[in-house]
């Protein structure tokens, strides 16, 4: 969404929003792209769980149901003053028909073909990491716009700004832990430029949630193939190298790393310490100021595609949400939508834990990329904005097609491998 603010497609008018646009300029390339995909794909492959709804369809229509009703409402309540409220609406649409049609995109390819489009996905995250390292890290401009966060630690700049950070740390880790059978030069490379872009972003939270990934992928691999004793050891072996990669990065970013340092030492409260923006607390504070402002008859099913011009509370509310997307849940498909979401993400784990237990192969990693991956998304919605992000709202929900696609690939496993994970580009 942002790239056009980087000076290497500066000129690149296809990455420029235009202003009737904006948010769902993604969507259209969404529809686009998947339309042409239907004429140009050669070798079709029918995916048994394409046409057959889960228990995710039904809670994504039901917040598509709550969407209509609040557009239809939004209308009724403000007329003649309504303007942006179609396209509020269909913001919030493009969150959920992205979801169907990734899905079905997804269900007529096979299986090897999905793991190296991500694979793909990973490359290019892997160079917007470079970059954002190379912006905010070592403070070369490669992006015009400017850090939103600035502070001067110890002598030297210190910028903090997420309008660039690549929008697939977390998924390119796993990815690169499950996926990689044999590690390369290139592959480690890989790696290190996530975990290194993770550093930049100076933010406690995501570390630990690379941590727990880390952790997770170690202990349920060791345990589903009986070689917990070799699972720990490598587990160790990741200890270490961090360790040593803490070492060298005091090195040569010592203020930084001693930023970084001092950022976990903050959580550290006594009687003295001051609530933050930081702080969890914080964060649940306006969430339920966010809620308090909501009209009382509303809070069932939100206020819907309410903007900024009918009310000013959508400003605050989209400050709230950027650091808990919980709140911009609730504000627009309130407490019903609040629990389809959550319906959702229990679901979702749990189904695609139990594919990882009883698949095996490729269908066993693409379940723990995703098992691993929703956690991560998880433990990132209670501080940030995750799939309201306007960085990729039409595609907020991509995890979630794929996982509805895997049990028709298992289903279909008589006819595809299951046994082996090596990808046609090798890592």
């Amino acid at each position: 969404m942002f790239m056009s603010e980087s000076i290497f497609v500066d000129t690149a008018k296809v990455f420029h929003i235009p202003g009737r646009f904006n948010d769902q300029l993604l969507f259209t390339w969404l529809i686009l792209l998947w339309i042409v995909s239907k004429f140009i794909q050669k070798d079709k492959f029918k995916n048994l769980s394409g046409n057959k709804q889960s228990t995710t369809d039904f809670c994504v229509a039901g917040l598509i149901i709550i969407s209509i009703l609040g557009v239809i409402s939004t209308i009724l309540d403000y007329y003649p003053f309504i303007t942006n409220v179609i396209r509020e609406f269909l913001t919030q649409i493009s969150l959920l028909a992205g979801y169907f049609i990734i899905k079905n995109w997804i269900s007529s390819n096979k299986p090897e073909t999905l793991v190296n489009f991500l694979y793909s996905l990973v490359i290019i995250n892997s160079i917007a990491a470079f970059l954002f390292i190379l912006h905010q890290g070592l403070h070369l401009s490669i992006y015009e716009q400017k850090e939103y966060i600035s502070d001067s630690f110890e002598g030297t700049e210190i910028t903090r700004s997420f309008f660039f950070m690549p929008q697939f740390l977390f998924f390119s880790i796993v990815y690169l832990l499950i996926f990689t059978k044999k590690y390369t030069l290139f592959s480690i490379g890989l790696l290190l430029i996530n975990l290194l872009a993770i550093f930049i972003t100076y933010t406690r939270s995501f570390v630990t949630i690379t941590v727990v990934l880390v952790l997770l992928y170690f202990i349920l691999t060791g345990v589903k193939s009986g070689k917990l004793g070799n699972a720990i050891k490598n587990l160790m072996i990741y200890l270490i190298l961090g360790v040593f990669g803490i070492f060298l990065l005091s090195k040569f970013l010592p203020a930084s790393t001693a930023y970084f340092e001092a950022r976990f030492s903050e959580m550290t409260k006594t009687q003295y310490t001051t609530e933050g923006p930081g702080d969890l607390e914080y964060r649940f504070a306006n969430t339920k100021s966010t809620i308090s402002n909501m009209d009382k008859y509303k809070r069932i099913l939100g206020m819907g595609s309410i903007t900024n011009i009918q009310s000013p509370e959508v400003l605050v509310m989209d400050r709230t949400t950027s650091d808990m997307v919980w709140a911009g849940v609730i504000f627009r498909w309130g407490f019903a939508g609040l629990g389809l979401f959550i319906l959702i993400y229990i679901y979702a784990t749990i189904k695609a834990f139990k594919l990882f237990v009883k698949s095996d192969g490729i269908i066993s990693d693409l379940a723990l990329m995703i098992f691993l991956y929703i956690v991560s998304q998880i433990m990132e919605s209670f501080v940030s904005w995750t799939f309201l992000s306007g960085h990729g709202l039409a595609t907020g929900l991509w995890y979630f097609a794929i996982l509805a696609t895997l049990s028709g690939f298992k289903r279909k496993g008589n006819n595809i491998t299951l046994h082996s994970s090596r990808l046609i580009y090798p890592i």
